[in-house]
């Protein structure tokens, strides 16, 4: 082959691969009807997989989350094994499933972070993941300096290892985070862009809309979005190459005060049956319910009776893919691929996966 088409070739080989975006697929292990055996993921669809989760102990110590199912299982080695199919993968374990006050204990006193720290070290030494991923996911004002310790000293100790360190963070940044001190220690930032309605709101409203409605509150504009929450922690100092923006692969379902009353802000009385259903459990089990596309948030709502169901789909999630590629970020962040359509039972196998993937690499 001629030199130079080789380089020609090459150079645009490097330059696709350098444009591919990050999916990071937060992998919960376990039981239940959310859980899927590894060899069911189809992994060339992400770049990271987290694992979810080890528990951090208030001395300071990771502990297994249900340790004999990963144990006796092998669920650890079976996960990884995935990165015989796709040698680009990186796998991190996920330190989450924890009490903010644990996390907040651990971090303001030097000798348990040190602890913490051997203690990550010897995790990935012993179970060869690529990395930490540290899911505090709501810390105190008070930790704000401890938590940047926390990833100082991590990140020091990660520095001659090659292995990653990554953090899940709240949607809203002024909780408690010093995001320009954060960026200089972490690999990526994981945004949380859901559960901004519940069962704790007055009335009914998006689990992760896209963007805002005009009847919301100027606070709810500002906060309970995907578009505003990315662009809050921009400005508070969040680095575009670093961030991946958050899609939830279930909903939220609210039960009416009054069943007639079906439409976006209807007042709610709680909570729906059942909570928090994964998009598996919706596309099989809620055909009977009313649809309704909202053009303006980019989400889909359904109801039935008393009960109403905030929850995304091919479309909400091709429409979250295709913005998050205009904003020119990372990439995006799954939370958890389990809750997908992972056998095909109501169309493709992993269908939103497969969406989030298409719409971010390829040209649409």
């Amino acid at each position: 082959m001629n030199f130079h088409i080789l380089f020609i070739l090459v150079i645009t080989c490097l330059q696709v691969s350098s444009n591919q975006r990050n999916i990071i697929c937060y992998y919960l292990h376990g039981y239940g009807v959310n859980i899927a055996p590894p060899e069911s993921l189809n992994t060339t669809l992400c770049t990271h997989i987290n694992y979810a989760f080890v528990k951090l102990d208030v001395n300071g110590t990771l502990i297994h989350q249900r340790s004999s199912v990963d144990v006796k299982h092998q669920l650890y080695a079976r996960t990884l094994s995935l990165k015989k199919t796709n040698s680009d993968l990186k796998v991190l374990i996920s330190i989450g499933d924890t009490n903010a006050s644990t996390f907040s204990t651990v971090s303001a006193d030097p000798k348990t972070r040190q602890r913490f720290v051997n203690s990550s070290v010897n995790f990935l030494k012993a179970h060869n993941f690529d990395g930490i991923d540290v899911d505090w996911e709501l810390p105190y004002s008070k930790d704000a300096d401890n938590f940047v310790l926390l990833l100082k000293e991590l990140k020091e100790a990660f520095n001659d290892k090659n292995w990653l360190l990554t953090v899940a963070v709240y949607p809203n940044p002024s909780v408690g985070y010093k995001v320009t001190e954060i960026m200089k220690y972490v690999d990526m930032i994981n945004l949380m862009c859901y559960n901004y309605y519940g069962p704790w709101s007055a009335y009914t409203g998006h689990n992760a809309a896209l963007f805002s409605s005009p009847i919301e509150s100027a606070y709810e504009k500002i906060h309970l979005n995907t578009a505003a929450s990315l662009q809050n922690w921009m400005e508070a100092g969040a680095t575009k190459s670093k961030i991946n923006v958050g899609i939830p692969f279930y909903g939220r379902t609210f039960t009416l005060v009054n069943a007639d009353d079906h439409s976006f802000h209807s007042p709610i009385i709680g909570g729906g049956r059942p909570l928090t259903p994964s998009y598996k459990q919706i596309c099989k089990n809620f055909n009977n319910y009313s649809q309704v596309w909202d053009d303006e948030q980019q989400i889909s709502y359904k109801y039935y009776k008393d009960q109403w169901l905030s929850y995304d789909e091919e479309r909400s999630v091709a429409a979250k893919a295709k913005f998050i590629k205009s904003q020119g970020v990372a990439g995006a962040m799954i939370w958890q691929i389990g809750q997908d359509d992972i056998n095909g039972e109501c169309g493709p196998k992993q269908g939103l996966l497969q969406t989030v993937y298409r719409y971010l690499n390829e040209e649409n």
